[in-house]
């Protein structure tokens, strides 16, 4: 019974054997197992205390040289996790000595955050590890001074919109003084340098494929933080399929996971010199589409497959390409929901909706932004912590990223034909942009106008930076002509923009005349649903308006095709005022074109 009550080593207990031997009344085969016990007990005790002083005396000069015994870790792991839980929770102020300089750690105080951030919110920012080999390459630079750019891809969330600052309160801006801060650079000259951001005037995957050289043109680049998950949902349509897609492919669903495939594809392939980084970060989602009844439409998006966000799609895009994703979505959505829709639009919820948000759709104040920062930091502080306990053994020769290879090999296109691939990844192909976007290319697009009629290349945001070439007047009838050359395919894109007010019709066609012949009388017609259909062949109505409450790009492939190297004379016209439109005023905004 001692034995079984682990008691055997216990001085009562020896004493209690003692009493029976003493006892007459116990047999004397009884008496001398008791004796034999005894002794047995004795002799195991003194073995073990020699073989304790020994094993002390090892662990001691374990200690000296840096070594730990298996049961001394353990032990001293047991003792740390005790003294966790007589802590209090892990603060935001505990992450921020961790992962933030000195120099930084005033904006990042209490005052500046939305809601207190905690480790374990932030360990859940990395839903998909994906491949490092990228990521290391770039953490090694930082490591050796090395002097990197990073280029940011995304919509008004990464621009910092509405953020009180703009691009100065935006993520983007804290993670890159974050970098710098940390990971100091030097020049070739040994002089102080630092890591330099990268933009597109782009903002969302359709686009980005759309002016790719607005990327391709970038002499260097290191790191690519890609951030569609808001703007993604409002690309209605399709216009480079070079193939039926069938059902499934008239959905955002699927038009999201065509363009960002692409661009994917694109990033593996880049060399800048040297293979680029690639993470997926979803910042935000849509705050609307999760309204209660009194506020919103929830009976509208509970019909939606993900209720406008993207996050699930580019989970599944980043799994099979071994990408990378960090997400701030994954854990501040269920957070500000987890107590039912009121309270996710509650004020009084710190982590709410209405809170985190500067409008009903999407965009972060400034403190939301620097929520996003310490959510890339942390990623690729825990990423760094990796890299410097990593072992070649830790991993088969499979898990390689064969995309960085000197000769990449890439998987299979999951939703790409093989005419896709060859055109759209693999450039088979010569296409011209003529890009309204870019600040820098004014000089470079009036090569191509021949003839100007009311049309004005400025910024039409409040923050003057989205430019384009923009008509405006209810009476209409300003037209522009292009003289372009025809490429292999022969295909015509016309990339502008939609809203849904403000904005109207206009009309596209491609002739041999410089000022558009008998065709630009029609300029002059106000124009219907049922009029924009009826158009003789190769005149197309372009629609600038639609119902959702944003703003945002679109495309439109023409049905007319141009022949190989065959010079032609493209003319976009707005129209006068339409019933299709809503607001006072009456403009097109025209953001490209591109022949391939």
């Amino acid at each position: 019974h001692s034995i079984s009550n682990g008691e055997i080593w216990s001085l009562p207990t020896m004493r209690n054997m003692g009493k029976l031997i003493e006892n007459e009344e116990v047999s004397k085969v009884a008496r001398i197992i008791l004796v034999l016990q005894m002794l047995m007990c004795i002799v195991v005790g003194m073995m073990i205390e020699y073989m304790g002083g020994a094993m002390s005396k090892l662990s001691s000069l374990g200690s000296s040289i840096g070594f730990e015994s298996s049961h001394q870790k353990k032990s001293n792991m047991s003792v740390q996790m005790l003294h966790a839980f007589d802590q209090p929770s892990v603060s935001k102020r505990n992450i921020i000595e961790e992962i933030v300089p000195d120099s930084l750690k005033p904006q990042c105080d209490l005052e500046f955050l939305q809601f207190n951030v905690t480790k374990s919110m932030l360990k859940k920012s990395r839903p998909v590890i994906g491949n490092s080999q990228r990521l290391h390459i770039f953490l090694k630079k930082l490591h050796s001074k090395q002097c990197t750019s990073v280029l940011f891809m995304g919509g008004s969330v990464t621009a910092g919109h509405n953020s009180r600052g703009r691009l100065n309160a935006s993520f983007p801006k804290f993670f890159m003084d974050w970098l710098n801060e940390r990971y100091p650079c030097e020049n070739a000259d040994r002089t102080r340098g630092s890591h330099l951001t990268k933009r597109t005037q782009q903002n969302n995957a359709q686009t980005h494929f759309v002016s790719w050289s607005q990327i391709s043109q970038i002499e260097t680049l290191d790191l690519v933080i890609m951030e569609f998950n808001v703007n993604d949902s409002f690309i209605d349509k399709m216009p480079h399929a070079m193939e039926d897609k069938g059902p499934e492919g008239s959905t955002k669903d699927y038009i999201s996971v065509w363009y960002n495939e692409i661009l994917l594809r694109r990033l593996l392939l880049m060399r800048k010199p040297d293979p680029v980084a690639i993470v997926t970060f979803n910042a935000d989602y849509i705050g609307r589409t999760w309204a209660p009844k009194s506020i919103g439409d929830p009976e509208k998006y509970r019909k939606t497959l993900f209720r406008r966000n993207q996050e699930p799609l580019k989970f599944w895009l980043s799994s099979l390409y071994e990408i990378p994703m960090f997400s701030a979505s994954v854990w501040m959505l269920p957070l500000a929901g987890k107590k039912g829709a009121d309270w996710q639009f509650n004020k009084t919820n710190p982590y709410s909706s209405i809170n985190f948000h500067a409008d009903r759709c999407c965009h972060p104040h400034r403190e939301g932004h620097l929520i996003l920062s310490l959510v890339l930091v942390y990623c690729l502080v825990q990423e760094e912590k990796n890299l410097l306990s990593f072992h070649r053994e830790d991993t088969l020769d499979v898990e390689q990223d064969f995309t960085a290879n000197p000769d990449p090999t890439l998987r299979d296109p999951i939703y790409l034909s093989e005419d896709e691939e060859a055109l759209y990844v693999r450039h088979d192909s010569n296409s011209k942009l003529i890009d309204f976007t870019d600040p820098s290319a004014e000089k470079e697009w009036n090569k191509h106008v021949v003839q100007n009629d009311g049309w004005t290349w400025f910024a039409d945001n409040r923050e003057k930076d989205k430019f384009g070439l923009i008509a405006d007047g209810v009476s209409g009838g300003q037209h522009i002509s292009l003289q372009i050359t025809g490429g292999k395919l022969g295909l015509v894109e016309i990339t502008y923009v939609i809203s849904y007010e403000n904005f109207g019709l206009a009309l596209v066609w491609v002739d041999d005349n410089r000022d558009g012949g008998a065709t630009r009388s029609h300029c002059g017609n106000r124009l219907t649903k049922k009029s924009c259909k009826n158009f003789h062949r190769g005149v197309q109505c372009l629609v600038g308006t639609w119902k959702e409450p944003a703003s945002v790009p679109t495309v439109t492939i023409l049905q007319n095709r141009i022949e190989d190297e065959t010079t032609k004379f493209l003319h976009i016209c707005l129209t006068p005022i339409s019933e299709l439109r809503k607001g006072e005023e009456n403009k097109f905004k025209l953001l490209g074109t591109r022949v391939y």
